[in-house]
């Protein structure tokens, strides 16, 4: 499918957070999308292919999401704050079906999805870091380096069943209570200030 296909690829999206991956079917997908089934077929290989598509395109849109946060002339603090609102309205928004459905049903998409994911995320924690530095908000003396994976990490572990129930795992507090950790771990006294500041108007 090309790009004039978003459109198709959205709406399946959607089916597939409402309803969960496994459960829909080509037939589903054909109805919602008011065509025949041998429409789709000509459009599409299989229902593989399908979810491909669809799933590169959503990391697609919330990567330049992400990445269109840091043009707009932020602090680094700040830009944390809008990193942070984006991704927990997007997890309030996201099924868990959907991430247990790819996991379990489409594991080499899924693996291939999240190494990518993985290096954005490190990249960007990075040079938010760099940034804070040269601005004056963030802690000269730390490696730049382990932190970002160290971050990185703390972020990833909240999936882990072991570590949270699958209610907490959707949970704004646990998303919060990361977020606050890594920066009161980071910031210099300027930072600090500035942190309890937007703590204080934007999370009473």
């Amino acid at each position: 499918m090309d790009e004039k296909h978003g459109n198709f690829l959205l709406r399946v999206y959607e089916l597939y957070n409402r309803f969960g991956i496994k459960s829909i079917t080509m037939d589903d997908v054909a109805r919602e999308l008011g065509i025949s089934k041998k429409t789709l077929y000509e459009c599409i290989e299989d229902k593989a292919e399908l979810v491909k598509h669809v799933m590169e395109m959503v990391y697609r849109y919330h990567g330049e999401k992400l990445n269109d946060i840091t043009t707009r002339g932020l602090n680094a603090i700040e830009e944390l704050f809008e990193v942070n609102r984006y991704m927990t309205q997007m997890i309030k928004e996201q099924n868990p079906t959907l991430g247990y459905d790819m996991q379990k049903y489409y594991p080499e998409l899924h693996k291939s999805l999240m190494q990518e994911q993985r290096q954005r995320m490190h990249d960007a924690i990075r040079q938010n870091l760099v940034k804070g530095i040269e601005e004056g908000l963030y802690r000269k003396e730390m490696n730049v380096d382990i932190i970002s994976k160290l971050h990185m990490t703390r972020m990833e572990y909240r999936y882990r069943q072991d570590a949270f129930q699958i209610t907490d795992v959707d949970s704004q507090d646990v998303m919060r209570e990361i977020f606050v950790y890594h920066l009161h771990g980071i910031a210099n006294e300027n930072g600090i200030k500035i942190l309890n500041e937007k703590l204080n108007t934007q999370w009473k």
